[in-house]
């Protein structure tokens, strides 16, 4: 639901002959630099607390650091301030479906916020039915929600129809949801070839089919790894490719293919350590022991810098560095890094399960 597709990467900023320029924020969400994003839109509304158009998009970005409650209440300043937008009203659904998805509720307070999140979306359709987002949002609804509360499975088939009729791209990868929410396997494949004949050019359809092709196994990593290489090429400051040419690569144990694409990912997207983070992880995952002082250098590198929107917090990160120096025998480091992780975050049982493993 985050991404956006926009029609410019770039705005006019400045009216002095030079024309300087200021990147959209809105294309650096698009892209995944939340926090290039969050810097020029904190300073934005300093100096225009009414400027909806930044309410909405640091909507955006709170949502990439999982703010729930921060990114409901800016998209809700946006709609406050122009409550015809449908893009706006859209981002109000988006936020309050990414609460629902990330946080845990009690089943009073998740049904009420469904109900909300359904209300919200259908107001931004009200205002223009092809919106994209929110036709997501709401098949999304109808998909998850039980009957009782309004779940309707044959009404999410339609809004993905509708789609296809005015959005191609995004209807197919509406179905692909849909076939992949009702495990209807046999169909997802040819909907991803249709979706990337519609527009060739979608990062966002290579990419899926490269998800796909990586989630099915060893016998598909070829087709991951093209995807993944197509999408790279249409826009490399895009860390996802990246990220899955080194999941990739890892698993077939491409060492050298492995240091060439963290390499370029750190050439073109430095800001993002995704890439390190996942390699590390799927070393450790593999037992590939003879990696695990590889899979530590990249943890530790993707500790060194501020983690970027939608990636793992630095709390999963010291969990899966404690777990790396285990396995290497160095209980004690260990030790200290899942209790880092709990200071970081209390919630994470995953690392408070494992630090009392070892006590």
């Amino acid at each position: 639901m985050i991404e956006r597709l926009l029609l410019s990467a770039l705005i006019i900023f400045s009216c002095s002959p030079v024309h300087a320029v200021e990147p959209s924020t809105s294309a650096l969400i698009e892209q995944g630099h939340y926090l290039r994003a969050q810097a020029i839109l904190t300073e934005r509304l300093k100096a225009n607390p009414a400027d909806a158009r930044s309410y909405c998009d640091m909507s955006k970005v709170s949502e990439g650091f999982q703010r729930w409650n921060d990114a409901i209440e800016q998209a809700e300043k946006a709609v406050s301030l122009d409550h015809k937008n449908s893009e706006y009203q859209a981002a109000l659904a988006d936020a309050i479906g990414a609460k629902l998805s990330g946080q845990q509720l009690g089943i009073f307070a998740r049904a009420a916020l469904a109900r909300r999140f359904k209300a919200e979306a259908e107001l931004a359709l009200q205002a223009d039915p092809n919106n994209v987002d929110a036709n997501e949002d709401l098949m999304e609804f109808y998909l998850d929600a039980p009957g009782f509360v309004g779940g309707d499975k044959k009404k999410a088939a339609e809004l993905a129809d509708h789609m296809v009729r005015v959005n191609p791209v995004h209807g197919y990868l509406m179905k692909v949801s849909f076939a992949t929410h009702e495990k209807q396997t046999a169909e997802i494949e040819p909907l991803l070839r249709q979706a990337i004949a519609a527009d060739p050019k979608s990062y966002e359809a290579r990419m899926q089919a490269a998800s796909y092709y990586l989630d099915k196994g060893a016998g598909s990593l070829a087709q991951a790894e093209e995807q993944a290489k197509q999408a790279m090429q249409l826009d490399p400051g895009r860390v996802r490719a990246y990220a899955t040419l080194a999941i990739a690569y890892s698993q077939q144990a491409r060492w050298k293919d492995l240091d060439a694409v963290i390499a370029d990912a750190q050439k073109n997207v430095p800001d993002d350590a995704g890439p390190q983070y996942q390699a590390a992880r799927v070393i450790y995952t593999n037992n590939q022991t003879q990696e695990l002082p590889r899979a530590e250098k990249y943890m530790r590198a993707y500790l060194a810098q501020p983690a970027e929107g939608a990636e793992p917090s630095p709390a999963a990160a010291h969990w899966r560095l404690g777990l790396i120096l285990e396995k290497e025998g160095r209980k004690d480091q260990a030790k200290q890094e899942l209790q880092r992780a709990l200071d970081l975050d209390p919630t994470l049982e995953a690392a408070r399960t494992d630090l009392r493993r070892l006590q």
